[in-house]
């Protein structure tokens, strides 16, 4: 690593400046590409049929890609803390580029291609998706203190909105053919995150030539160099989070910090929350679809439900997108204008998450006479869930940065976002639950047993997460309530 460091440091020299605009900018098609991870579902299908996988082999992919997420998390922070943001990113850059050039020849190959290159190939995008990604929302945080989430918010947004684009591409531009699609995706996200090399330079303590006392770390706000008083980079939110001890701990201490699990443990419901309702959209539709066609006898049709499937993910990536766009300048006017803790964007998120998930506790076989009301109210829920989602999510990042100092920040926040597994796992297996319980009904056109019960097949689930969302608001709000003596009187 440190002979890689130094000669990026020589190629440095030979660079234009840069500046935080550009890493601002620069950071949109990092996170552009590393965003492709979610498109997996474009082509997954076709891949899977190409190269003869079947269902438990797919899944196994879908595992690979998570594991390399995990370890591009961890070890990703470790390097960018230590060594800067470039050596991350330029492993995104070949480790993606690398991945999906695999694919793409596994995929002409068909049911010549080796299981163990899949495997490698969905592995190295996982890595590559998480690296790079964090690396920029590093940057962006040093380069702007002041507004740091309304930055963190760009490049995050633009992550989120990645798979609509790709999906665009694949559908549009590129008819369906996945070959193509695979390649271009080799081609063109390592030219993205290579912008992402050449502009996002901020240097890691590796470089730190003056002895370093923790917490006494500057930012300079031009170049986003670590170079001597972190305070003065941190946002001056010590007084907003009482955690001034925290920004001086050691990383170890950070990590087994009480303060740290705690919000390891929010983190964890919260995503749960989003990510269990965008895997489990399409059983949803097919629950109520089986209901109208079966029960009411009112045909829709398989393609009825494939464009109902399509409009939903289509929607919630939307209103994701701007959940996130709107949740960083919300979450800097409370803490730099009216002097309140970050945490209240993430109870307006979970008030609308729980909306959201209230409305799925709905009996729409008794409320609605026919498909397309029930639709209608199901599409409102998507579209609040997922705007729910995506506004909470934004202003974690910025939340950690509050309250633990910048030297360690990667590390910490990759440790951090792998309570996403354990979140989903839990809702998941809720749903999938009591989805199978309520499957009692044979079919035999598929051969399979079916849940025949309309909103009834899911309606617990979202019984039980409505509650869970009331349950982390009220952990939330302990928190606020142990930090607001440290509240200064409001200044307009």
């Amino acid at each position: 690593m440190y002979i890689i460091h130094r000669g990026i440091k020589k190629v440095n020299e030979f660079l234009p400046v840069t500046n935080h605009w550009l890493i601002l900018f620069a950071s949109i098609p990092v996170a552009l590409s590393t965003g492709t991870i979610f498109v997996y579902s474009v082509y997954s299908t076709e891949l899977a049929q190409r190269c003869q996988l079947d269902a438990s082999q797919t899944g196994i992919l879908n595992i690979s890609a998570t594991i390399g997420t995990a370890f591009g998390g961890l070890f990703g922070g470790l390097i960018t803390d230590t060594y800067g943001t470039q050596l991350p990113i330029l492993v995104s850059c070949v480790s993606i580029s690398l991945g999906y050039k695999w694919l793409y020849d596994s995929y002409r190959l068909g049911p010549d291609s080796s299981m163990v290159l899949l495997l490698f190939s969905m592995f190295l995008v996982g890595v590559g998706s998480v690296s790079g990604y964090f690396s920029a929302i590093k940057a962006v945080t040093l380069n702007f203190p002041k507004y740091k989430s309304s930055a963190q918010s760009v490049t995050i947004a633009s992550f989120a909105i990645s798979s609509l684009l790709f999906l665009f591409i694949s559908s549009r531009v590129l008819k369906g053919d996945i070959g193509s699609f695979l390649y271009f995706m080799h081609v063109a996200c390592g030219l993205l995150i290579l912008l992402g090399f050449l502009f996002i330079r901020v240097d890691g303590h590796f470089d730190d030539k003056k002895q370093y006392h923790e917490g006494q770390v500057e930012c300079d706000e031009v170049t986003g160099l670590l170079v001597s008083n972190q305070s003065e980079c941190e946002d001056n939110s010590d007084y907003l989070e009482g955690n001034s001890d925290l920004k001086r701990m050691s990383l170890k201490k950070s990590l087994v910090h009480p303060i740290f699990w705690y919000h390891y443990f929010i983190l964890s419901l919260i995503q749960g929350f989003g990510q269990m309702y965008i895997y489990s959209i399409g059983f949803i539709l097919k629950a109520i679809h089986y209901y109208y066609d079966n029960e009411v006898s009112q045909k829709s049709g398989t393609s009825s439900l494939q464009s109902h499937q399509a409009l939903h993910v289509s929607l919630i990536a939307i209103s994701s997108f701007i959940g996130r766009l709107s949740s960083g300048p919300q979450s800097d006017f409370l803490v730099r204008k009216l002097h309140c803790q970050r945490h209240w964007i993430l109870i307006l998120g979970l008030s609308l998450m729980f909306a959201g998930h209230s409305i799925n506790c709905i009996d729409l076989t008794y409320l609605c006479s026919d498909l397309r009301r029930a639709n209608k109210i199901l599409l409102l829920a998507s579209c609040i869930i997922g705007y729910a989602y995506g506004f909470s999510f934004t202003c974690y990042p910025a939340i950690i940065s509050d309250l633990f100092n910048m030297r360690n920040y990667s590390f910490l926040w990759g440790t951090m976002y792998t309570s996403t597994t354990f979140g989903l796992a839990l809702m998941t297996t809720i749903f999938g639950y009591y989805y199978d319980l309520n499957s009692t009904e044979w079919d035999h056109h598929v051969e399979e047993y079916v849940c025949d019960k309309g909103s009834g097949c899911y309606k617990s689930t979202f019984q039980i997460t409505s509650g869970l969302c009331v349950f982390t608001a009220i952990l939330v709000l302990g928190y606020i309530y142990t930090k607001r003596s440290n509240k200064p009187p409001i200044t307009l």
